[in-house]
């Protein structure tokens, strides 16, 4: 561009227009506003601050990345006077001298006259004009200027393919006015916006004042939240204020709506910059047997992220209609009294066949459940962790909100209270019984220390231990009277770890417990135990390695960890207080090998004398990871306990415990867990997981669970991904007792425009619960949640 092809405004300059040449990008008009930006030097200070920040501020709204650079060194020239005929062309002409102050000079490069309307048009498609203000520029395939121009009272009009630029902010639009009198910028048929906003407007007016900008005002403003979307959240006003110091844009008269659909009124709304969309919902639409045609929706009102309120409202054709408050929160400004929580509510006056519930007891008609889960920190010492989970009957969540109730269906009610410290943790725990139908060993409360492992002196002796005071109850269903114990208790231990090689590690084991029973069975009053153990920890490494690869596989070299393991406690006279003591915390059926150290168990209301031998293998084997580290390939545990000394029930050899897993590739894994009874030589239970994955176009699982004589049942899920917008799942269950599928589930998963993900499916149920037969199922996830 040459410094003969620019316009200036003399003395009290408001606009530069600039038109630029294709010569400036090697991409011709495809990348001709970056050729013009890279051409433009600094522009020099200019007075009308005013209009310039208005028009800044026009572009610090919503928008997408454009280059920045600087203007050229402006040079003035004699304005060329209007041709006779309607349009001409004139060439280049040398700079003449600048006319007196006041006046708006224009370079006289290529243009256009229009004689009868007294206007000079500038640019083309291929030759766009950039009218350079501080801070801004517009590109404009066509700029109109009046030939006889009053300089900063001039008003010069923009058309075609109209684009205003700020840094990293651009405003799209039909047609700009620019207004130097009254120092304003208008806009027409505007679009603009970056995430997580985007606004569609009729007509956009910018003003500014002697320090910056004043703001500016907006008609009939559409604000969308994410990708502009027929069916999407968006919010309709009749006028709009922009606010330039508080950087936000208050809505006049404005409207919810999902598309064009209208479903809540706002007299005014105040929408920030960078503010998240004011509302998170969830809707689900379907038809289950028991329930008959159903909608339930989840309501947040987002606006304000630290405190989110909502609403859950739901309509069951058959059940009738559910609704209760829900809230959301997240306080983190402060890292020393942060809290986080969720909190969701209902209530049904329940019209259909309710049925029993896990008691055989008839379902009230009166309905309702509440839960709430909260975590945080108390002046950065105390840690706050609850879960509360109150409801009317054990199927209230499962009738109603039964996604929630699969991922929960045995909810423990608790807030717990701990401060940290070095070597140890300080803490009360409570655990209540809300729930009727729960048998819970209630802590009302517990006020516990634990001290971790810590080296004494130089000798080579860890100490460990733990005490704590509770007040136990727990109700019984079977007609028995209800069980209360207040317990002291504490222990003390000592682990001496000695390296016999290398590759091989002994640590005897040592330690006391005393419990003093405050309350007895037929009030005999006071009961005091005195327990002590001994025993010892062992166990060995050794590691192989191979050379080995196979690209199919991804293996990169082998290595195999092998560790046997030995344990042995012995615990005299642990039986001793029964038929005083109140069996509360007791010993329940456990999946995996229990637990036998005298400081680490919780059953201790329910003890046995023990002289255990523990032994078992350990074994991994690893490959190099292509990222960071090793990857797993396969495992396999197994575990056995020598019973020296048997309790009831006992043999002189426990189950054989067997964990196994294989992951010979990252798509592939597959794990089994059993128990095997080595006297009859039976497997008791056994459950393996096997599972696909083929990136994000394929996932399918296969589950079996049998527990002898009680369950045998078999999964499979999976889903596919067809394209970027739909997925295909399903859920298959088959039960051996049953002789046949129990459940079926047929499903498709899809992006509707931008705005949605929507999932719908039916579902066959069968020899189960009152969710016996068919269920079809909607589900819709607004996107801009």
């Amino acid at each position: 561009m040459s410094r003969a092809q620019s316009v200036e405004a003399v003395a009290e300059p408001l606009f530069v227009v600039c038109v630029s040449r294709k010569s400036l990008s090697p991409e011709g008009s495809g990348g001709r506003f970056a050729g013009v930006l890279r051409e433009m030097p600094r522009l020099p200070r200019l007075t009308a601050r005013t209009f310039l920040a208005a028009l800044l501020g026009a572009g610090a709204g919503l928008s997408a990345v454009v280059a920045r650079a600087d203007p050229p060194p402006l040079i003035t020239s004699a304005p060329e006077s209007a041709s006779a005929n309607p349009a001409t062309t004139a060439p280049s002409a040398p700079a003449a001298p600048a006319l007196e102050p006041g006046k708006l000079n224009i370079s006289n490069f290529t243009r256009a006259v229009n004689a009868p309307s007294g206007q000079i048009v500038y640019g083309t498609p291929e030759q766009p004009v950039v009218i350079q203000v501080y801070g801004f520029r517009l590109y404009a395939t066509q700029v109109f200027v009046p030939v006889d121009d009053a300089a900063k009272n001039s008003k010069i009009e923009a058309t075609g393919e109209v684009e205003l630029s700020m840094e990293s902010n651009r405003v799209l639009m039909r047609k700009a006015t620019l207004d130097g009198e009254k120092r304003a910028i208008i806009t027409e048929q505007i679009r603009m916006g970056k995430p997580p906003a985007y606004v569609d407007g009729s007509v956009f007016t910018l003003t500014g004042k002697d320090n910056g900008l004043a703001g500016g005002g907006l008609t009939n403003p559409t604000i969308f939240f994410g990708e502009p979307d027929p069916f999407g959240l968006n919010i309709r006003a009749d006028s709009a204020t922009y606010n330039a110091d508080a950087d936000d844009v208050v809505l006049h008269g404005a409207t919810l709506r999902i598309g064009s659909v209208p479903f809540f009124y706002l007299p005014s709304y105040t929408q920030g910059r960078a503010d998240e969309p004011p509302l998170s919902l969830q809707a689900h639409f379907g038809f289950r047997g028991d329930l008959g045609a159903y909608g339930q929706t989840t309501t947040y009102w987002t606006k304000n992220p630290t405190f989110e309120p909502g609403l859950l409202l739901d309509e069951y054709s058959k059940r009738g209609t559910l609704a209760g408050p829900a809230l959301r929160y997240n306080y983190t400004s402060n890292p020393d009294w942060w809290q986080v929580g969720k909190f969701e509510s209902g209530f049904i006056q329940d019209n259909g066949d309710r049925g029993l519930d896990v008691l055989n007891n008839p379902i009230p008609e009166n309905r309702f459940f509440v839960n709430w889960q909260e975590q945080g920190t108390l002046g950065g010492v105390v840690d706050i962790t609850s879960s509360m989970a109150w409801w009317r009957d054990s199927y209230t969540l499962r009738d109603f909100r039964q996604s929630e109730w699969n991922n929960d269906q045995l909810p423990d009610n608790f807030v717990e209270a701990s401060h940290r410290e070095q070597n140890a943790i300080y803490s009360t725990f409570v655990r209540y019984r809300p729930n009727n139908f729960e048998l819970v060993q209630e802590r009302l409360p517990e006020t516990r220390v634990d001290y971790f492992a810590s080296p004494i002196g130089m000798t080579g002796i860890y100490e460990e231990g733990q005490a704590s005071y509770v007040q136990l109850t727990q109700p019984n269903f079977n007609g028995t009277p209800t069980l209360h114990s207040n317990r002291l208790d504490g222990y003390y231990g000592w682990r001496r770890p000695i390296n016999l090689s290398d590759w091989a590690t002994f640590t005897p084991v040592a330690g006391s417990r005393i419990t003093q029973y405050q309350d007895t069975l037929g009030q005999q009053g006071d009961f005091t135990r005195m327990l002590g153990q001994v025993g010892f920890d062992s166990e060995a490494r050794a590691v192989g390695r191979w050379d080995y690869s196979n690209p199919t596989w991804g293996i990169n070299g082998i290595q195999h960890v092998i560790r046997p393991v030995v344990m042995y406690r012995y615990i005299p006279a642990a039986q001793q207080g029964q038929g005083l003591i109140p069996v509360i915390d007791q010993d329940f059926s456990s999946n995996y090998p229990p637990v036998f150290d005298l400081g680490d168990t919780r059953n201790i209301d329910a003890l046995h004398s023990q002289n255990v031998l523990r032994y078992g293998l350990e074994n991994l084997l690893q490959t190099r990871d292509d990222n960071y580290g090793s990857r797993d390939l396969a495992s396999f545990n197994v575990y056995d306990d020598i019973h020296f000394q048997q309790a009831a029930g006992q043999e002189n050899f426990s189950n054989v415990w067997t964990e196994a897993g294989l992951n010979p590739a990252r798509w592939l894994r597959f794990d089994v867990y059993d128990r095997l009874d080595p006297s009859a030589f039976t497997s008791r239970e056994i459950r393996t997981s096997t599972s696909v994955t083929d990136g994000d176009r394929l996932n399918l699982s296969f589950n079996t669970s049998m527990l002898q004589h009680e369950v045998a049942q078999y999964w499979l899920e999976g889903q596919y991904r067809v394209s970027e917008r739909l997925r295909l799942f399903g859920r298959w269950r088959f039960d051996e007792h049953v002789g046949g599928l129990v459940e079926q589930t047929y499903g498709v998963r899809q992006r509707l425009g931008e705005a949605w993900d929507m999932e719908y499916g039916f579902s066959y149920y069968r020899s189960t619960t009152t969710q016996n037969g068919v269920s079809f199922n909607v589900k819709l996830i607004l996107l801009a949640n």
